[in-house]
């Protein structure tokens, strides 16, 4: 197994949904841990690091294949099988393990021991829909609480995972490579957003990986 740390450089406010609302004040809640403070699950990382390798090798960005090309593409080994149509243990495990993206460990411990303060990260930001006549239609208005720009860290891990021998011994292959993480690396600069309305000018990130969990970057 080998290991580094992913950091998100949040340049302003950003949405990651919890599927909560707050009555007839807010429509769609941020997530938030059970200190009430903001985080992005693995599991959104995981696909959105996925999507971003898979638009790198469409356009073939790594110009460095790995000794040994695997039975399966890069982002299969990688990332494991992606039909949706096969049973949980049917596809193939892919090798990296993301866990959920978290504040640094001085701000939490900061936070959490002061009560309270975490509420001044999240604001309630508002949208409706203007008619013909140049008024809000109504029923329109939307609110959504959104958090501030903030520093985030998670744990990237690649691991031999799989039980089949020969998919085993190219996830070993895999590892042993001089920079097992370049591929990963070459693909992030596509990641500009994170978390909900993107597309609307929430979630500008910057990526970057590191040997530690401070943030030096490689």
């Amino acid at each position: 197994m080998t290991e580094k740390y992913l950091h998100l450089e949040l340049a302003g406010y950003w949405h990651s949904g919890s599927g909560r609302s707050a009555g007839t004040h807010l429509d769609a809640l941020t997530e938030k841990d059970q200190y009430g403070l903001p985080f992005v699950a693995g599991k959104q990382l995981k696909g959105l690091i996925r999507h971003a390798l898979h638009r790198a090798e469409l356009w073939q960005w790594n110009d460095h294949p790995p000794s040994k090309e695997p039975s399966v593409d890069i982002e299969t080994l990688l990332f494991g099988s992606r039909s949706q149509t096969e049973s949980r243990h049917a596809g193939e495990p892919g090798m990296l393990i993301v866990s959920d993206a978290q504040l640094g460990h001085t701000e939490r411990s900061y936070l959490k021991e002061n009560k309270g303060l975490a509420t001044h990260l999240y604001q309630a930001i508002y949208s409706t829909s203007i008619g013909e006549s140049g008024s809000a239609v109504d029923g329109s208005l939307r609110g959504i609480e959104v958090c501030a720009p903030v520093s985030l860290t998670c744990l990237l891990q690649l691991a031999v995972t799989s039980v089949d021998d020969i998919h085993r011994a190219e996830q070993q292959a895999w590892l042993s490579q001089k920079d097992p993480w370049q591929w990963l690396a070459t693909c992030l600069p596509l990641i500009d957003a994170i978390g909900a309305h993107r597309t609307r000018g929430l979630g500008e990130v910057t990526l970057s990986l590191s040997n530690t969990s401070e943030g030096v970057l490689l």
